[in-house]
């Protein structure tokens, strides 16, 4: 924890974020062998990653996601230098929307300006967003952008058209936004520092691609989640998308790392018939996996009415004690 006690924190808004889980995946990381490498394949506002790294659980860190924009924001901002003008730029956005509180058609214009120039942009330079090592002008506006379209944006959600690949999310609330805490993301900055990002389908990530974590590990799963009903599906993050065929391929993939004798991982997932066949089911007979049914509190939805307590699945290969926990029989 810093000097003045504040909690790190994503800079992003996200759905499906774990920062209200942070606190049991905490009391997990206190029963293993730490300092550990971390891996996270499914990366999005990366709540875990930053309060784990906070305590200083983590040595080394292996971060993916597949959203190529989410990418570019976290690797611009880990250099100090590119960061600096992102604060300028995101500073600008804020100053000039917060001009608009009063007039919300004119803002909404802005808003939706700022999206279509993001997407142009995008389109531009999505080629040759990562040949440098040294951030460019091109990704530090398409930085500087994007966290304002996640502020601005209806309820902090990310997703892009199948076909075209553009952000398409409309305009949030016209009330005073502020699009960054500075000394948070100058701490983000430093924790991003030292960690290996790629942008990938997770199946080429290690351990995925065959390749052994070291003996002191912990491989954090949160894929986008099996919808609890029809109108919940809302996981177009990416041009690919996240289908049943992709939670059957993950469930593969995962009783495979989870007969691997000295990985540790925790998998998250919606509490439904579906993610329970696919992840605790499927693995009976497995005397390292423990199940457990949770509460969390969902303050970010697509649909406003499935918003507060739902339940959500954390399975693992090894017992995690926290009052939040009820461990389900699994063998």
């Amino acid at each position: 924890m810093n000097k003045d006690n504040k909690e790190l924190k994503s800079p992003l808004k996200w759905a499906g974020g774990k920062r209200n889980m942070a606190g049991i995946i905490n009391a997990a990381a206190k029963t293993l062998d730490e300092p550990f490498t971390y891996f996270e394949p499914f990366f999005g506002g990366g709540a875990i990653f930053f309060s784990l790294y906070e305590k200083e659980y983590i040595k080394k860190a292996y971060l993916n996601d597949i959203i190529p924009q989410v990418v570019n924001f976290y690797k611009t901002i880990s250099n100090e230098d590119a960061l600096d003008e992102v604060i300028k730029e995101s500073k600008k956005i804020e100053k000039r929307f917060n001009k608009l509180i009063d007039n919300e058609k004119e803002r909404a214009e802005e808003y939706y300006n700022l999206r279509k120039l993001f997407n142009n942009q995008w389109r531009y330079h999505r080629k040759r967003i990562f040949e440098h090592s040294i951030p460019t002008k091109a990704n530090i506006r398409l930085a500087s952008n994007f966290l304002a379209l996640n502020k601005l944006g209806f309820n902090g959600m990310f997703r892009v058209h199948k076909k075209t690949g553009r952000f398409n999310i409309p305009v949030g609330t016209h009330a005073k936004k502020q699009l960054l805490d500075e000394n948070n993301i100058k701490r983000v900055s430093k924790a991003l520092q030292g960690v290996e990002f790629t942008c990938s389908d997770y199946k080429n990530i290690s351990p995925f691609a065959g390749k052994e974590p070291d003996s002191k590990n912990l491989i954090f799963l949160d894929p986008p989640y099996i919808p609890n009903s029809k109108t919940s599906n809302f996981t177009d993050y990416s041009v690919e998308g996240f289908n049943k065929e992709a939670h059957k391929t993950l469930s593969s993939m995962f009783s495979e790392l989870i007969n691997k004798k000295g990985t540790n991982v925790i998998l998250t997932n919606n509490y439904n018939k579906e993610s329970l066949e696919l992840f605790v089911n499927k693995n009976k007979g497995n005397k390292r996996l423990r199940a457990y049914k949770v509460d969390v509190m969902k303050s970010i939805s697509a649909n406003s009415a499935s918003r507060g307590k739902t339940k959500e699945l954390l399975v693992s290969t090894f017992s995690i004690s926290h009052e939040a926990l009820k461990e389900l029989k699994v063998n």
